[in-house]
C-alpha cells in the first residue's frame, strides 16, 4: 500500500522523498554493458563555428535483429564508431558491433532506423551520414544476413546518396506491399536570410529531401514526380510518417529548421503528395527540430508534436536570441513563408471538415511549449494509464544563440577571424534536464521528469522508447553527447501491476512488408479508444520499438482489438485478455473495413459560396507597436462591425457590415429567395474615413423602423472626426441619412454600443498613445425622438472612466423590472451596474464578480439552464497564451513615465515558475527606456530581473497598475438572488480568444446550445498569433453544462479573426450564422436543425 501511495504522489507531480521510488531507474553502463558514448572533440577545423549542426548529436534505433523476442539497440556516433548491442535479457547487453560489421566509423553520421528493407523477415539497419567539409559521411544500408552479421549493400539498393542526410523513414507510400523510403536531408547555407520560397522548387544535388520508390528491391528517386520539394533551404531535422487525414494512405510531416516551412505532405493515394502545411495549420515552430505523431487525446486522430528552442528558465529566456523583428517577420511572409514562432508546437488534429484537414496548436495551453533547445519528442504511455505521455530530450553543448556572445561578434574587426576555440569559449555551457510530460487526460500535461527519475541534467539528442525486458512497461534509451548513453528501466508494472495493465501487439505482415509498417492498431477498453500506428521512425534521428503498446489502467480485459493493415484489410478480436504480448498475422485478415457514412449529417455547413454576400473587409496596414512598443497587442484591428435586422419592413433580415479605414460600410438587403443585394447608401460612402468596429440596429427616433448606430475606432487615429460615432436614421424603406446633431460632441476610440430602453451605452477601448489609461465611456439618454444627451456624470458616474471597455449588455438580471448594465473589458472585472432610483449603481462585488479581472472581449445575456433567469456568456483571452493569470498569480500591467521622459511606457508581467517577470526583454525595454542601459550593460546582467529590479522604487509606486486574475472564457449562471456563479467553458473553448458568441437550440433537442468564435493576430512574433479556433459548437444539457462537439460532427469550420456573430433567418426558412471576420469575407453558416 505504501508503494502504491508513493507512486500515486509521483503521478500527481509531487517530488518524491528518498523513500518514494521513482517510476524510472537509470541502469548503470557497467551493469548493462552498454558503454557507448557519443564523444565529440573540440577540433580547430571542424566545430560549431564551421558546422552549424556540430552539437546535434546522434540517434538510436530499437529492433529485434536476431528474432529472439528481445529488442536490440544501435547507437550512432557522430565521429566515432557506431555500436550495436544484442539484448541478452534482464537489462544485460552484448556489444556485437565488430562481429556484425556495422561500426561505420567513416565521416559524420546522424540518424539511424531499422526496417526489413528487402522483405526477408529480418531487420536491416540504415544509417544516415553527412558529406561536408571533408567528413565524407555517407548513407549506409546494412542488410541482415540472418547469422548475426550484416553486409553493406547500399549501392546495390540504389540508396547511396551523398549529401547532408539527417534520417530516413521506410514506409509503403504507394500501397504496393513493399517499403519505400523518405530521406530527410539538411543544408549548409550559412547566410540564412529568407530567399523567395519558390527556391524550394529548384532541386539541389546534396540538400533537399528525397523520396525513393522500391521497385523490386531497387530504390528509384521519384521526388519530383511525387511532389516532394528538394530546395537548398530545407534544413530537415525531423520526419514522421502518419495517416493524419485517415484516408488509408500514409502522409509525411517534415520539420525544417530556419526559414523554410515545415512540410505536411498529404498523400493523394495515387503516388503523389500535396504539400499542405499552410492550409492545415495556423502556424508552426520556427526552428523545428524533432517531430512525432500520435493520438495523445484518444479521439482517433494522429496529432503532431514539433520541438523548438524556447527556454522555460527565465534567465535563459532573457539571454537567448529573441524572436524576429516584426519587419523581418513580415518580409518572410511576403516571400511566401508560413507563420513560424520559436516554440514547441502541439498540433491537435481537428479532423477533416468541408473537405479540409485542420490542426490547432495548443502547445501553450497544454504546457509543453517551452523546453529550451530540444531534439526528440516521443509520445508513449509510460505510466500505463491509457493516455500517451510526452518525453523530450534537450541540451546544446555550447549555446551559439546567447545574446551576449552574439553581441561580442560585433566587436570583431572586419576581415579578421578569431580562432574557433576563442569563440566557442564565449558560448555558455549549460547542462539541461530532459522533460517527461505526464498526460493529464484533459489536453494538458505536467512535467514529472524529476519525480519519475529521468530529470538529470546533460545534453541529450536521439532517443527511443522500448520495452527492453518485455514486462509491459516502456523503457527509455537516450543517446547523450559527451556522456554515456542512458537506459532508464520503467518500473510501473513492478510498483503497481493491479492498476496499470497493458497490451503489446506484435505484427507479422504479409509479402515484403513483414513488420506491417503503416498498420493501425486500435484498442477499446475501459470506455477509452486508443490508436497506435506502426511507424518506428519518429522523434529525432531515431527509431522506436515497433510493437504497439497500450496502457490500460485498471482495465484487465480489452473489449475489442482492431488492426487495419496497410492493404486496408482488417481483423477484429473481442474480449482480449490484458498483460501479454499478442501476435497477429496479416494472413488472418479477411475483410476490407466497410466505408461507414456519417451517422449524422453535420449541424452546420458553409454556404458562403452558394449564397454570397459580396463584401470583404479590408484592414488598413497600421502597426501600433511603432507608437507604443511595449503594449501587449494591437488595438487597430477590431473591425468589422456587424448588425442584422429588418431595415425595410418586409419581414426579412438584412445585414450591415462595417468597413475599415477608407472603406465604406455596406447594407445588404435580403430578397424573397433568401439572397442578399448591396444597397447604395451615399451616407455610408461619405463616412468611409471612419473605421467601423461595432454597430447596432434599434429604433432611435420612435418611428417604428430600425435606425443604425455605428461605433468608430481604430488605434491609428489620435483624435478628431474619424473618432466620432455616427447615427443613421432610416426612412422606413432601408435608406439611411446621417443625423450629426443627434449625438453629443465627443470623440473616442470606441468598442461597442448597446441600446436598452431609452439608454444607449457607448464603450471606449483606449486613449491613443496611452495604452493602459482608461478612456471615457458614455451613457447616452434618448429623448424618444432620436436626440441623445450624455448623462454619465449625472446618473452613472462609475461608467465615466470605467476602463478599457470591449463589450456590454443590458439585462434585468435580478427580475425587478428594470434594465441593468453589465460591462466587460481589458484588465477589467465583470462590472455590474444595477438600476436604482433612476441611477446606475456599481454592484460588481455584490453580484459575485470581485476578482474577475480579465482580458474580456464579449458578453451575451441569455437563459442557459432554462430557469427563466438571464445568465451570461463571456469571451476572454483563453488559456492558450504566453501570458498566464490567476488570483494567486495575476498578470499585471505597470503604466508610467518611469524615467521622466515625458511619455508613458507599459511593462507587462506574468508569473513563471512562481515568480512574476516582465515579458519584455532587455533590448525591448531599452528601446523605450534607454536609461536602463547603464544598469544592465549585458543580457546576463539583466537575466532573471523582476520589475522591482528594473524600475526605481519611487517610480514604481507612482505607476498605474492593472491586473488580470483569469483568462478563461466562461459562463455566469444567475443564482436568482442577485449573484452569479462563474464557470469556465470547456477546454476546447480556451484554444484562442473568444470575440463572439451565439446562444440557441442549434441541434434541435430543445435545449440551449452555444457557438463561440474568435482568434486574434495582432501580436508580436514573440507571442505568436492566436489562431487555434475554428469556431466551436457547445452542446447544452439544459442545466448549464456544456460539452464541446467535435468539428467533424458539428461541421463548423470558421477560419480567420472573428469579430462578430449574428443569427439571421432566411426567407427560405432556414437559419444562418453570419460571421464577420477581420480583413476577410463575411462567412455564412447554415444551421441544419429546424428552429
Amino acid at each position: 500500500m505504501r508503494r502504491l501511495l508513493a507512486f500515486t504522489l509521483a503521478l500527481a507531480g509531487c517530488h518524491p522523498s528518498p523513500a518514494e521510488p521513482p517510476l524510472f531507474v537509470a541502469v548503470a553502463p557497467e551493469s548493462s554493458g552498454v558503454t557507448f558514448a557519443n564523444r565529440l572533440p573540440e577540433d580547430s577545423a571542424f566545430n560549431i563555428v564551421s558546422y552549424l549542426y556540430y552539437y546535434n548529436g546522434g540517434g538510436v534505433a530499437a529492433g529485434d535483429i536476431d528474432g529472439n523476442g528481445l529488442i536490440d539497440l544501435y547507437f550512432v556516433s557522430n565521429l566515432g564508431r557506431n555500436h550495436l548491442y544484442r539484448n541478452l535479457g534482464n537489462f544485460k547487453f552484448e556489444d556485437i558491433t565488430d562481429r556484425a560489421g556495422v561500426a561505420d566509423s567513416v565521416g559524420w553520421k546522424s540518424g539511424v532506423t531499422m526496417a526489413d528493407v528487402n522483405g526477408d523477415g529480418r531487420l536491416d539497419i540504415f544509417v544516415s551520414g553527412v558529406d561536408y567539409l571533408g567528413m565524407h559521411g555517407r548513407n549506409v544500408l546494412y542488410i541482415n544476413n540472418g547469422d548475426g552479421t550484416f553486409t553493406d549493400r547500399t549501392h546495390e539498393f540504389g540508396l547511396d546518396f551523398a549529401g547532408y542526410s539527417t534520417q530516413a523513414a521506410f514506409f509503403d507510400y504507394d500501397g504496393d506491399g513493399d517499403l519505400d523510403m523518405y530521406l530527410l536531408n539538411s543544408s549548409t547555407l550559412t547566410e540564412r536570410a529568407a530567399s523567395p520560397s519558390k527556391s524550394r522548387l529548384v532541386r539541389n544535388a546534396k540538400a533537399g529531401d528525397r523520396l525513393y520508390r522500391n521497385e523490386s528491391g531497387h530504390f528509384v528517386d521519384v521526388s519530383a514526380a511525387a511532389g516532394i520539394y528538394g530546395g537548398v533551404e530545407g534544413f530537415g531535422l525531423g520526419v514522421v510518417v502518419s495517416d493524419v487525414n485517415l484516408d488509408g494512405c500514409p502522409d509525411i510531416y517534415v520539420a525544417n529548421d530556419f526559414p523554410e516551412n515545415d512540410f505536411l505532405y498529404l498523400n493523394n493515394c495515387n503516388g503523389t503528395f500535396t504539400e499542405s502545411i499552410a492550409q492545415a495549420t495556423g502556424h508552426t515552430s520556427r526552428f523545428s527540430m524533432g517531430a512525432d505523431a500520435a493520438d495523445f487525446n484518444n479521439d482517433g486522430r494522429p496529432d503532431i508534436a514539433v520541438l523548438d528552442m524556447l527556454p522555460d528558465s527565465e534567465r535563459l529566456l532573457k539571454t537567448a536570441s529573441p524572436a524576429e523583428r516584426y519587419e523581418l517577420f513580415n518580409l518572410k511572409l511576403e516571400a511566401g513563408y508560413h507563420y513560424q514562432y520559436a516554440r514547441n508546437t502541439l498540433q491537435l488534429n481537428r479532423g477533416v471538415t468541408e473537405g479540409k484537414l485542420r490542426f490547432s496548436d495548443i502547445g501553450l495551453l497544454a504546457g509543453v511549449a517551452a523546453t529550451d533547445w530540444s531534439w526528440a519528442p516521443l509520445f508513449a504511455d509510460f505510466d500505463n494509464d491509457g493516455f500517451k505521455d510526452l518525453f523530450v530530450t534537450t541540451g546544446i553543448y555550447h549555446r551559439p544563440n546567447d545574446l551576449d556572445y552574439i553581441a561580442s561578434l560585433d566587436s570583431i574587426p572586419a576581415g579578421t577571424q578569431p580562432p574557433a576555440a576563442r569563440l566557442i569559449a564565449k558560448m555558455p555551457h549549460v547542462p539541461h534536464p530532459n522533460y517527461l510530460f505526464r498526460n493529464n487526460g484533459n489536453l494538458t500535461f505536467i512535467n514529472v521528469a524529476a519525480a519519475w527519475g529521468v530529470g538529470a541534467a546533460g545534453f541529450s539528442n536521439g532517443a527511443a522508447y522500448v520495452d527492453l525486458d518485455n514486462d509491459g512497461a516502456l523503457d527509455l534509451v537516450v543517446n547523450n553527447l559527451n556522456a554515456p548513453a542512458a537506459i532508464y528501466r520503467n518500473r510501473v508494472r513492478e510498483l503497481d501491476p493491479a492498476t496499470h495493465h497493458y497490451l503489446t501487439v506484435a505484427l507479422r505482415g504479409a509479402g515484403a512488408n513483414t513488420a506491417g509498417i503503416g498498420a493501425k492498431v486500435m484498442v477499446a477498453a475501459g470506455g477509452r479508444h486508443q490508436l497506435v500506428e506502426v511507424m518506428p521512425t519518429r522523434g529525432f534521428e531515431s527509431a522506436v520499438d515497433p510493437r504497439p503498446h497500450f496502457g490500460l489502467g485498471a482495465t484487465s480485459r480489452i473489449d475489442s482489438l482492431t488492426v487495419i493493415w496497410p492493404d486496408r484489410r482488417q481483423q477484429v478480436l473481442e474480449n482480449v485478455t490484458a498483460d501479454r504480448t499478442i501476435t497477429l498475422s496479416q494472413s488472418d485478415a479477411r475483410s476490407h473495413p466497410p466505408i461507414r457514412p456519417s451517422a449524422h449529417p453535420p449541424l452546420f455547413s458553409d454556404i458562403t459560396d452558394r449564397v454570397p454576400v459580396s463584401y470583404k473587409h479590408k484592414e488598413n496596414a497600421f502597426f501600433d507597436f511603432r507608437r507604443e512598443p511595449l503594449m501587449p497587442h494591437l488595438l487597430s484591428t477590431e473591425g468589422p462591425a456587424l448588425a442584422v435586422g429588418d431595415v425595410n419592413g418586409d419581414g426579412r433580415d438584412d445585414i450591415y457590415v462595417g468597413g475599415g479605414k477608407w472603406q465604406a460600410g455596406e447594407l445588404f438587403v435580403q430578397d424573397a429567395n433568401g439572397r442578399f443585394h448591396a444597397m447604395a447608401e451615399p451616407a455610408f460612402t461619405a463616412d468611409s474615413l471612419h473605421e467601423d468596429v461595432a454597430a447596432v440596429f434599434f429604433d432611435a427616433d420612435g418611428d417604428g423602423d430600425l435606425d443604425l448606430y455605428v461605433v468608430s475606432g481604430g488605434n491609428e487615429f489620435w483624435e478628431g472626426e474619424p473618432l466620432r460615432d455616427r447615427l443613421y436614421l432610416n426612412d422606413g424603406r432601408g435608406h439611411f441619412v446621417r443625423a450629426p446633431s443627434a449625438l453629443p460632441d465627443f470623440f473616442h476610440n470606441g468598442s461597442c454600443a448597446v441600446a436598452g430602453g431609452n439608454f444607449l451605452f457607448v464603450g471606449s477601448r483606449v486613449v491613443a498613445r496611452h495604452y493602459g489609461v482608461a478612456p471615457r465611456s458614455y451613457l447616452l439618454e434618448n429623448d424618444g425622438h432620436g436626440h441623445f444627451r450624455d448623462v454619465t456624470s449625472q446618473i452613472a458616474p462609475g461608467l465615466d472612466s470605467i476602463g478599457m471597455v470591449t463589450a456590454a449588455t443590458w439585462v434585468d438580471y435580478d427580475g425587478d423590472g428594470k434594465l441593468d448594465l453589465i460591462v466587460v473589458g481589458e484588465w477589467m472585472p465583470i462590472r455590474v451596474f444595477h438600476q436604482e432610483n433612476g441611477r446606475f449603481v456599481d454592484r460588481t462585488e455584490q453580484a459575485g464578480f470581485a476578482g474577475t479581472n480579465g482580458w474580456w472581449n464579449s458578453i451575451q445575456a441569455v437563459d442557459l439552464n432554462g430557469d427563466g433567469r438571464p445568465d451570461l456568456v463571456l469571451g476572454n483571452l483563453g488559456l492558450n497564451s504566453f501570458v498566464r493569470a490567476s488570483r494567486a498569480e495575476p498578470a499585471r500591467l505597470y503604466v508610467g513615465d518611469f524615467f521622466d521622459t515625458g511619455s508613458l511606457a507599459q511593462i507587462l508581467t506574468s508569473y513563471r515558475q512562481e515568480v512574476s517577470y516582465p515579458l519584455a526583454g532587455r533590448d525591448e525595454l531599452l528601446q523605450v527606456m534607454p536609461a536602463l542601459r547603464s544598469r544592465f550593460p549585458t543580457h546576463a546582467s539583466f537575466g532573471a530581473s523582476r520589475i522591482e529590479d528594473i524600475i526605481p522604487r519611487t517610480a514604481l509606486r507612482k505607476a498605474r497598475v492593472l491586473q488580470a486574475d483569469q483568462f478563461a472564457s466562461a459562463i455566469a449562471l444567475n443564482r436568482g438572488d442577485g449573484t452569479f456563479e462563474l464557470r469556465p467553458l470547456p477546454v476546447e473553448a480556451q484554444f484562442a480568444p473568444v470575440y463572439a458568441s451565439l446562444a440557441g437550440d442549434f441541434d434541435g433537442d430543445g435545449k440551449t446550445d452555444l457557438v463561440v468564435a474568435g482568434n486574434f493576430y495582432g501580436v508580436t512574433p514573440v507571442e505568436g498569433r492566436y489562431d487555434a479556433s475554428y469556431g466551436l459548437f457547445l452542446h447544452g444539457d439544459g442545466h448549464g453544462q456544456f460539452a464541446a462537439v467535435d468539428m467533424e460532427r458539428s461541421g463548423l469550420a470558421i477560419e480567420g479573426q472573428v469579430r462578430h456573430l449574428a443569427l439571421l433567418k432566411r426567407a427560405t426558412g432556414d437559419r444562418l450564422i453570419v460571421v464577420a471576420r477581420n480583413n476577410d469575407r463575411l462567412q455564412l453558416e447554415q444551421i441544419a436543425a429546424p428552429h
